[in-house]
């Protein structure tokens, strides 16, 4: 299997290097290209070339931009789940309240309400 893996990635990089030399041998007339700094000239497959170069080159930076801007949205999240989690640790960790602490606390609770009531 490894033998038919290799074959096909020689095959791949030699047409893609007759597919260059043709690129580059029927596309070999000068042109000239205005630039912002101004004109130049050089044959159609160069321009062609640096053209894709940079177009890939702007959407490289523009996925590499969204990947980084994601990244750190995540990272965020992670920090404020970690946050989160730790406060549900220290609450499942406090102790709880007994019986008579409980008991103590609704009638400590229950007796203003009683004073208010009679006047005491």
């Amino acid at each position: 299997m490894r033998w038919v893996r290799r074959w096909i990635g020689v095959a791949v990089l030699a047409a893609f290097m007759v597919g260059g030399w043709r690129l580059a041998h029927e596309n070999g007339s000068p042109v000239a290209v205005s630039y912002l700094f101004g004109a130049i000239e050089m044959p159609l497959w160069q321009a062609l070339l640096s053209g894709f170069g940079a177009g890939f080159a702007l959407a490289g930076a523009g996925w590499l931009w969204l990947g980084l801007r994601s990244r750190l949205v995540e990272r965020r999240y992670r920090k404020t789940v970690a946050a989160l989690e730790s406060e549900v640790h220290q609450l499942r960790n406090l102790p709880l309240a007994t019986d008579r602490e409980a008991t103590g606390a609704q009638s400590a609770s229950r007796e203003p309400a009683r004073a208010a009531r009679w006047g005491g």
